[in-house]
């Protein structure tokens, strides 16, 4: 992983965005990269459904302070955990007991998944704050597409 100093020196030489859709590829990279896009809207781009219009604008209101990203990132962590623990009730509260217990199943093994996966990306990002707004932002998309995921699941088991 390159140090934030040699990351912004290629983003000016090169004018482009090139660690993808995060948060740190706009911030690093916007004021010398041809997509005028604000912060927000680069995120959306990659963004499952759920992704509070809040965050967004935290986001855009945050700028390049990683303190207040980590803020913005925190919230919405906060949001999709409330969120997906409510469908994942919801849930359990429509199944017959054989389905229960494949759901409790199904939801450890993803909490485990979920685990290994944020170990890993530790490992590949790096130790830098903005690495783990990364990671974080990575693991907010994951728990939104979970709880899409129970969400439609819920719609079979409510019959609709």
């Amino acid at each position: 992983m390159l140090p934030i100093p040699a990351r912004i020196r290629l983003c000016q030489t090169f004018g482009v965005l090139f660690f993808g859709t995060l948060i740190v590829s706009q911030l690093l990279c916007s004021a010398h990269a041809k997509d005028t896009s604000s912060t927000s809207q680069v995120i959306q781009r990659d963004a499952p459904k759920g992704i509070t219009t809040t965050f967004y604008t935290c986001i855009d209101k945050a700028g390049s302070d990683t303190v207040a990203l980590g803020a913005c990132l925190s919230a919405e962590k906060t949001t999709k955990d409330s969120r997906l623990n409510s469908t994942y009730k919801t849930l359990l509260g429509k199944l017959n007991d054989k389905a229960k217990d494949k759901l409790i199943i199904a939801e450890r093994t993803w909490l485990k998944l979920q685990g290994e996966n944020g170990a890993f990306e530790d490992s590949l990002y790096g130790d830098e704050i903005i690495d783990n707004l990364d990671v974080t932002q990575s693991e907010i998309f994951s728990i939104c597409e979970r709880a899409n995921t129970l969400n439609r699941y819920l719609s079979i088991a409510s019959g609709q």
